[in-house]
Formats: structure tokens, C-alpha cells, sequence
């Protein structure tokens, strides 16, 4: 994989880790580390509600490489379906992590759309070569944080009440 001279394996980094990663990089390293939060949790069951119910004509959940899960493909764009725009850059980043895996491992160049049903927004990404640093800068951030044997602190934020792994960091 190439973007200037950098080279990363990526075969570690999930969609969902990396998303995580952006809002807290604590909950990141639980996903790293397969410590996966209670699939009952509330707000884990309403984002897969919103996921169910939204864009049902369309192609939904694609695997690739058993690391993506691309929620579908709509006109030819790689969309990323969220429940709110509250973590927005998160889920910008996450999906540009998607079009930068499928340029670099797959040979595909494809542009991509967030959608955020419930609020009727939607928001276009593309693949820019800053883009690519940006991520290949926070790849090389993130590695050494998830690969550490013991989770980065609890840091308390406005989104730990919402968050499916409270218990675990404040307890």
C-alpha cells in the first residue's frame, strides 16, 4: 500500500475501531482488544434500528476483507449510514478510511456519501491526496495506542453517558 512513501498494514484496523478511535481513544482499544460492549446496550439497539429501517432498496452491508463493513452502495458512492450527525468528523474519517482501504488494497477509486436519515442530511466525501496524509497521520497515531498493553485512561466527555462501555471505564 502506497501513498507517498508510506507504507501501513491496515489488515488490523476495522471500521468500527476507527471510528471509536476518533471520539475515544479508550473505547478504540476495548474494540482492538475484543472486548465488545453488551449488544442490548440502548443506543447500540437504536442505531441498528435506524440502519434497518433506512434505505432498504438499496445494496446494504457489504464485507470486504472481513475488516469493512460497507452499510451500501448508492450510485456508485460508498455510503456510510449514521444515526445522527453528533460525531460527524468521526464518521467523515471513518469513511474516508473505507475509500483509502479500497484504493490501496483493492485497486478501487470510489467516492462516498454519509447519510444521516433521521435528520434528512446527507454529506459527500472524496478521497483527496490531504486526505490521505491526514489518515496515514492518524493510522500511525493510533497503532501504538491500541497495540499498548493497557487502555489509554477514562477521559470524561459529554459522550460517556451515551456510551455502551460506562460501566467499564467508571466503574
Amino acid at each position: 500500500m502506497n501513498s507517498g512513501n508510506m507504507s501501513i498494514n491496515l489488515s488490523f484496523l476495522n471500521g468500527t475501531i476507527f471510528y471509536a478511535y476518533q471520539v475515544c481513544p479508550r473505547e478504540a482499544w476495548f474494540y482492538y482488544h475484543r472486548l465488545n460492549p453488551s449488544q442490548e446496550h440502548e443506543f447500540l439497539a437504536l442505531g441498528r434500528l435506524v440502519h434497518e429501517g433506512s434505505y432498504s432498496r438499496a445494496r446494504k452491508e457489504i464485507m470486504v476483507d472481513n475488516l469493512l463493513k460497507i452499510d451500501l452502495f448508492r450510485d456508485e458512492l460508498v455510503a456510510e449510514v449514521k444515526k445522527s450527525s453528533r460525531h460527524k468528523e468521526a464518521a467523515r474519517l471513518q469513511l474516508a478510511y473505507y475509500l483509502y482501504y479500497l484504493k490501496n488494497e483493492k485497486g478501487l477509486e470510489l467516492p462516498g456519501i454519509l447519510l444521516f436519515p433521521k435528520e434528512r442530511k446527507t454529506e459527500r466525501v472524496e478521497l483527496t491526496p490531504e486526505l490521505e496524509q491526514k489518515l496515514e497521520k492518524l493510522i500511525s497515531e493510533m497503532l501504538p495506542v491500541l497495540e499498548s498493553e493497557f487502555p489509554p485512561p477514562p477521559v470524561k466527555s459529554r459522550y460517556c453517558r451515551t456510551c455502551s462501555f460506562q460501566e467499564v471505564c467508571w466503574s
